[in-house]
């Protein structure tokens, strides 16, 4: 079994040699069935989101939670995944998560803060304020007013502020990996999903800090501080020394291959010092993607190398993170669950509506972004396991309700996000076309016989209509970041350069399309310093953009592409309306649509 002693080996003699055969062990056994299942259960369960019209981070969640030990024991069925094999191989979830928390500390770049400026410092603190509030007011209110549960020698009220405090700073924590992956797999690009991402890396990094000091205050005061220095600077410590190391040797390596073990034995190193050392490697992976995005010339080159590796790893993380959801829990949460999960989701909206508009960002951001960061998980679970142990008067409570909380989170968080960035104009319209109309049975089984009949140079018959005709307005983006055109000219060159686009869209005070700023035309200003005090954004303006309407198909946008080499991107303008801006077309939006479509 499990926990029994190896069997030994059988030795058996052939001719002159000796052959010593080791039986299989069930231990073996156990972790080689439960990766199968974890691997066909992500199948079924990313095509059954599919069907369903959902993110296939929440498919491999409900898979994972299926075969898991949890839904086995309320059910009575047996065990296809055990808690031993969930144990052993949690090594490929810390790796994953270890990714993942990189990349999250990757968008914590100074290009990116400083094209915000103060404003997105203005953003977090005030969605972190209200959500800890939120939080923390009312479970501090329910136990006080309702339940009245007290901990060891904690009056009423001492334990009521306790738990209110922790449930506060937990409550922060936003699950970097389902948002990254709604993100990534429905392509999602513009302002709001930059802001979300770094908000994200924001809330994990203030939760971590916050929980150290409140647990050094509260649970060991009598603890030295240097341990609170130790359990947090360390890992940032370790993160940023590997990091910075990992950027200087990515300088001296040109294959693409390389660039992949740099990052993956980057992270590993990370994870494996601060085991070692006692200390959780979440920080520190965070700072190690911080460090390096922001010392290494290449930090885009690898994680685009990275990309092409990674996403095995993300989903047995996601099947195996709904393995260890705790369905049980759900039934002991009880008023103080509920009102965790209440107020957070509030706390979330209303703290990022507000902090969006103190920090003046747009209406999309107001209104979209909260929804954006309510999935709950990993981080979460982490941080209450820590203060189990650290307090176990009141720990334990307290990781109950984050533990059912997180059943709820984690299932509909990637939903919200999906919602929050679609309704924000940043998923094209053909990514989910693509999760709606998957390929059927016997369509697969036609695609199939056509493909072995070719093979074996059979005559192929007729071909199927081709679909290039699909339309600019499934692929375009629809939150375009514009420039007001009385933009002086020296926050012009800020904004240039901190994005990726050479062309940028200007509009007027009622948000009519004026035309588009070419970089290669104003470059030659940069030599005048004379000329920078008196120009605005409308005196650069270039009427000669080569506008498109939203029904235009796809192969006569490439068509353009092909006689101007010179367009990066196309606006999209109302035919009805020529003054109303619909969104932007970019060529790589148009040549992924073709390459995806497998067009002529």
């Amino acid at each position: 079994m499990a926990g029994g002693p190896p069997t030994p080996p059988t030795t058996v003699r052939f001719f002159h040699f000796q052959i010593d055969i080791l039986p299989m062990q069930d231990n073996f056994f156990h972790i080689i069935s439960a990766l199968a299942v974890i691997l066909i259960g992500a199948l079924l369960g990313g095509r059954f989101a599919s069907l369903c019209r959902i993110p296939r981070v929440t498919g491999y969640l409900l898979a994972g939670l299926l075969v898991g030990p949890s839904f086995a024991d309320l059910f009575g069925f047996p065990h296809l995944v055990t808690h031993y094999a969930l144990g052993e191989l949690r090594l490929i979830s810390d790796v994953a998560l270890a990714l993942i928390l990189m990349n999250i500390g990757g968008q914590l770049r100074t290009e990116n803060l400083r094209r915000w400026k103060h404003r997105i410092a203005v953003f977090s603190l005030g969605e972190i304020l209200v959500t800890t509030l939120c939080v923390g007011f009312s479970v501090f209110a329910v136990n006080l007013l309702l339940l009245q549960t007290t901990v060891g020698s904690l009056s009423l009220l001492q334990t009521s502020t306790y738990f209110g405090i922790f449930a506060g700073i937990i409550g922060v924590a936003t699950a970097p990996a389902a948002t990254l992956m709604v993100i990534r797999e429905y392509e999602a690009e513009g302002p709001v999903t930059s802001s979300v991402l770094t908000l994200v890396g924001m809330n994990n990094l203030a939760s971590v800090l916050c929980f150290g000091i409140a647990v050094h205050l509260l649970v060991t005061p009598d603890a030295q501080f240097s341990g609170l220095l130790h359990s947090t600077l360390t890992p940032i410590l370790v993160g940023g020394c590997i990091g910075f190391a990992m950027s200087v040797w990515a300088q001296r390596m040109e294959l693409v291959s390389e660039h992949k073990i740099l990052l993956l034995g980057g992270v590993t190193a990370v994870a494996a010092i601060c085991r070692a050392f006692g200390i959780e490697p979440l920080l520190a992976c965070m700072a190690l993607g911080m460090v390096l995005a922001n010392s290494s010339p290449r930090w885009t080159r690898l994680v685009t190398s990275l990309s092409q590796i990674d996403y095995p790893l993300y989903v047995v993380f996601f099947v195996l993170a709904g393995a260890n959801l705790h369905i049980e829990t759900l039934g002991h949460i009880g008023l103080l669950g509920v009102a965790y999960v209440i107020s957070r989701t509030a706390g979330k909206l209303l703290g990022a509506r507000l902090g969006a508009r103190l920090g003046r960002f747009g209406r999309r951001e107001q209104r979209w972004v909260g929804m954006t960061l309510l999935a709950q998980a990993g981080m979460a679970i982490g941080l209450a396991s820590t203060l189990a142990h650290k307090w176990p008067e009141g720990g334990p409570l307290i990781q109950t309700i984050v533990l059912g909380s997180v059943v709820v989170f984690e299932l509909f968080g990637p939903l919200t996000v999906r919602h929050g960035l679609v309704k924000a104009g940043e998923v094209p319209i053909l990514s989910l076309l693509r999760k709606r109309a998957p390929q059927g049975a016997m369509e697969g089984l036609h695609s199939v016989a056509h493909h072995f009949r070719s093979s074996l140079g059979l005559p192929a018959g007729h071909n199927v209509d081709n679909p290039g005709d699909i339309l600019v307005r499934h692929i375009m983006r629809r939150n375009v970041e514009t420039i007001h055109h009385a933009t002086p000219f020296q926050e012009l060159l800020h904004i240039i350069a901190h994005s990726r686009y050479d062309r940028f869209p200007v509009v007027n005070d009622e948000h009519d399309f004026v035309g588009i700023i070419n970089y290669t035309e104003i470059r030659n200003l940069l030599f005048d310093p004379s000329l920078s005090n008196l120009l605005v954004a409308s005196d650069l303006v270039s009427s000669s953009h080569h506008a498109i309407p939203p029904d235009t198909p796809l192969r006569e946008a490439l068509k353009t592409l092909q006689k101007k080499r010179n367009i990066s991107y196309f606006p999209v303008i109302d035919p009805d309306e020529p003054k109303k801006l619909l969104g932007i077309l970019s060529q790589n939006d148009v040549l992924s649509a073709f390459r995806r479509l497998d067009l002529e």
